[in-house]
């Protein structure tokens, strides 16, 4: 008999495959697979690379399904989980960078843990923009709201808890127009394997609208807005996301953790945008937390 966590990780891979062949078409280039395994423990995982295309500079979507001996503090902040205790984790992951500085960067993660006697679910999805129109920030968050509604999930606790994690406090400045985050969910097993589950099949919905943008002409000065935004997205994972550093103390595979950079960033120092333009609006207008989904 299947066990749970087989499950879910056999229906987080067929997350991973709905996903890519959704960009497979948007992107009109396959991904590149590395299959792996896990050094420090069981199991491993499909990294799935995209390099150049239609849409994406770079991309990625991972599964991966561990078992490992300890669980890295990174991952037990809500549990009081003693050290040496065996660890399951399982969960898609996906980050993209699209060339085109008027299709947003994108995120999006379900994720399953079990630790000793304990087990939770976790995800969420967010967007990152750089010449956003707010006709559009405003039906992805509709979208996700609509989601959130249907699942018996509150959508405002979940967007501000979203609009909190992704957030660099060393810039006192949020990392995009945010979305849905959350964590430690320890409902019915398969009511929560169904709510994950089904925010990693609405993502082609989410961000199909975006993907349409790769055609759009652009200027090198929009594109060099884009990379020195992308230096902020660059920031966040290496500074405060707790992926990464799952990922780094649980001694993960350090190609697949770190696929969620930018290919290419620009830091510039003491930057200003112009008064008025478009680039000041994204920091003054966009950058901050609104109801968007109204």
């Amino acid at each position: 008999m299947q066990s749970f966590r087989d499950e879910v990780a056999q229906r987080f891979r067929a997350v991973q495959d709905h996903i890519c062949a959704f960009l497979d078409h948007e992107n009109g280039v396959r991904f590149r697979e590395d299959a792996w395994t896990y050094e420090k423990g069981d199991g491993g995982g499909r990294t799935r690379v995209y390099e150049g295309g239609d849409l994406l500079e770079k991309g990625g979507v991972n599964f991966s399904a561990l078992t490992g001996a300890s669980l890295p503090a990174s991952a037990a902040t809500a549990f009081r989980i003693p050290d040496g205790t065996p660890f399951f984790a399982t969960g898609v992951s996906l980050v993209l960078h699209p060339h085109n500085p008027h299709a947003p960067t994108i995120h999006l993660n379900i994720r399953y843990f079990e630790a000793g006697d304990v087990h939770w679910f976790g995800g969420g999805v967010d967007l990152t923009p750089y010449y956003p129109v707010e006709e559009d920030v405003r039906g992805f968050h509709r979208t996700l709201k609509t989601f959130c509604e249907e699942s018996g999930r509150n959508y405002d606790d979940y967007k501000k808890a979203c609009d909190s994690y992704f957030y660099l406090p060393h810039r006192r400045e949020a990392r995009g127009v945010g979305g849905l985050f959350f964590d430690h969910l320890r409902g019915p097993k398969e009511d929560e394997l169904s709510f994950v589950e089904a925010l990693g099949r609405l993502f082609p919905d989410l961000y199909r609208p975006f993907a349409a943008r790769r055609n759009l002409p652009f200027t090198e000065a929009q594109r060099d807005f884009q990379l020195y935004r992308r230096s902020r997205y660059a920031e966040f994972n290496l500074v405060w996301d707790r992926g990464t550093l799952f990922g780094l103390q649980s001694d993960g595979r350090t190609e697949s953790i770190l696929m969620s950079m930018p290919p290419l960033c620009k830091w510039v120092y003491g930057y200003e945008p112009a008064p008025g333009s478009d680039e000041e609006r994204l920091t003054e207008y966009f950058l901050k937390p609104r109801d968007w989904a109204t």
